[in-house]
């Protein structure tokens, strides 16, 4: 390593892919001359715990620490800057043999084969100088504190993840506190692809809610306005205000099925909810702008349990009491206008996953991946390819027990978050390629999670009794994704039904029983104000 005649580079693998350090394919790569000892795994150092995975993920924190972001810029002035070439190569110690160099290796124009196989052959084997794009020093980059500072003088919301001691809990009615028919809110969401013409800038974001009556809101969200230093602004659907405007307006579900907020998906222009649960079997869209009920289609030959919706908005999966998984196409004309004459054909099934023994409870999907992933009441995790279909693996986290799967979580950053319950509650982590990185008890109840790069965001129910009262309580409690610590833990006073996190991670949204939401978001260097609703 410390040879100045070997230069080694670190390949992308080394921050993305810890199965290339592992002989899984069971190679025979030999035996060592002096020890005669067999080669199959890579040795990895002390510091990693003989585990691959704590290899790379040390190596990714690393690569984004603010040591790098602060000598970045020199590595970049030394391979493709102006230190490339000239006296500030020279005194750089950055020179290298001239037929490394670009303008000086063209063997095409040289006539002596000799010479030319020679230089093919060093460059071949020790590489060649890339091309020089800057001829003046690059610019530091920021360190993580003087990007947020940046963040917020611009007036871009902080992300909860980047200062998690300063979380601040806010609370605000859906429906008037005194209405005796308020019933929990099960479904948030805040569409993330909401288009808006020039003139409409400014408007805010829809925020839609579903309670378990199937009553939808839709309310306006802006998360941050700079003017007036609030947290957020919400405002309420005024629909929601008096007990005759509201509408069930999802239609009526099977009693036999607790409704979550897994059993519907949200278009990412905010115009159609999904949801499945229905008596007859079918998948149905609701229009949000109509307030109807524009498209029924019946596919399985069971209730629908769950639906998941991918992040281009265009492909969506249902799982069902049938045990099986249906992967449908989402099809729209240029403006993502669907008509009443072409509400019967926009949503295509395309293919049906097989694989499970009992009921399918839970999705997972990721397009960059091309995987989707299916939990079931049978224990056993299922993962198929998302164009194809092709069935890849099935992850078995409690093998002998086959404690049924009730939730997952699939990020795009390569991990299965999988959460089995029956007599305890067990999370496991694994990589898409099935290895176990992590597993945890808890003894307390998990009603819902958030899977997000390095963190895990749970929320907890718990049943307070004492001598003489019970009261029921609930937490949001952070995690670090890989050890599975906690972080941070915010108390509530009423238990929760579900979260959601805004998608620039600025907000996260907890809705609990009693028709309330509340919202946690970091806490601003500069504020006076809190929040505003109208």
């Amino acid at each position: 390593m410390d040879s100045p005649n070997d230069g080694k580079e670190l390949i992308p693998e080394f921050f993305c892919l810890p199965e290339f350090l592992c002989n899984l394919n069971k190679f025979d790569l030999g035996k060592l001359q002096l020890t005669n000892q067999n080669l199959n795994d890579v040795q990895l150092p002390p510091w990693a715990h003989d585990s691959p995975e704590e290899f790379i993920r040390l190596h990714r924190l690393a690569l984004e620490s603010d040591y790098v972001s602060a000598h970045l810029h020199e590595w970049i002035d030394l391979i493709f800057g102006y230190k490339q070439t000239g006296q500030a190569a020279i005194d750089a110690l950055n020179v290298f043999m001239y037929c490394s160099y670009e303008k000086t290796s063209d063997s095409d124009v040289i006539d002596d084969d000799v010479t030319r196989e020679a230089i093919d052959s060093m460059i071949q084997n020790f590489g060649q100088i890339p091309s020089q794009l800057l001829k003046e020093p690059h610019p530091q980059r920021q360190t993580h504190q003087q990007a947020m500072s940046q963040m917020e003088l611009q007036g871009h919301p902080l992300s909860i993840f980047q200062n998690l001691n300063t979380i601040k809990a806010f609370f605000v009615e859906i429906i008037p506190e005194n209405d005796k028919q308020s019933t929990p809110i099960i479904s948030v969401s805040i569409p993330k692809n909401q288009i808006r013409s020039f003139i409409n800038q400014g408007i805010p974001d829809t925020l839609i809610t579903i309670n378990t009556n199937g009553v939808v809101g839709n309310n306006g969200w802006h998360p941050y306005d700079k003017s007036s230093n609030n947290f957020f602004t919400f405002d309420r659907d005024p629909s929601l205000q008096t007990q005759r405007n509201r509408l069930t307006t999802i239609a009526p579900f099977s009693l036999s099925i607790d409704i979550t907020s897994r059993l519907f998906a949200i278009s990412h222009d905010a115009k159609l909810i999904f949801s499945g649960a229905h008596w007859d079997r079918s998948l149905r869209t609701y229009s949000i702008t109509k307030n109807k009920t524009i498209h029924s289609i019946i596919r399985h030959t069971d209730i629908i349990t769950c639906l998941i919706l991918d992040s281009t908005g265009y492909i969506l999966v249902t799982g069902s009491r049938d045990t099986t998984c249906i992967i449908w196409y989402l099809s729209f004309n240029d403006n993502r206008h669907i008509t009443d004459q072409d509400s019967t054909s926009f949503l295509t099934p395309e293919r049906i996953l097989y694989g499970h023994s009992d009921e399918v409870t839970c999705l997972g999907i990721s397009s960059e991946l091309d995987l989707v992933v299916s939990g079931s009441l049978d224990g056993t995790c299922n993962i198929h390819t998302l164009e194809h279909g092709v069935y890849v693996r099935t992850l078995r986290p409690t093998d002998h027990i086959n404690d049924p799967i009730v939730n997952l979580k699939l990020s795009d950053e390569r991990h299965i978050l999988i959460q089995t319950e029956k007599n305890d509650t067990h999370l496991f982590l694994y990589s898409i390629n099935g290895q176990l990185i992590r597993t945890r008890k808890f003894e307390y109840r998990v009603i819902d999670m958030i899977l997000n790069d390095q963190y895990i965001i749970l929320a907890v129910n718990q049943q307070k009794t004492d001598s003489s009262s019970s009261s029921a309580m609930a937490r949001v409690i952070i995690k670090n994704l890989f050890e599975m610590t906690t972080i941070q833990s915010i108390r509530l006073r009423t238990q929760i039904t579900c979260l959601f996190l805004t998608k620039d991670r600025s907000h996260l949204l907890v809705s609990v029983k009693d028709g309330k939401l509340f919202v946690l978001t970091t806490e601003k260097r500069s504020s006076t104000k809190m929040i505003s609703m109208k």
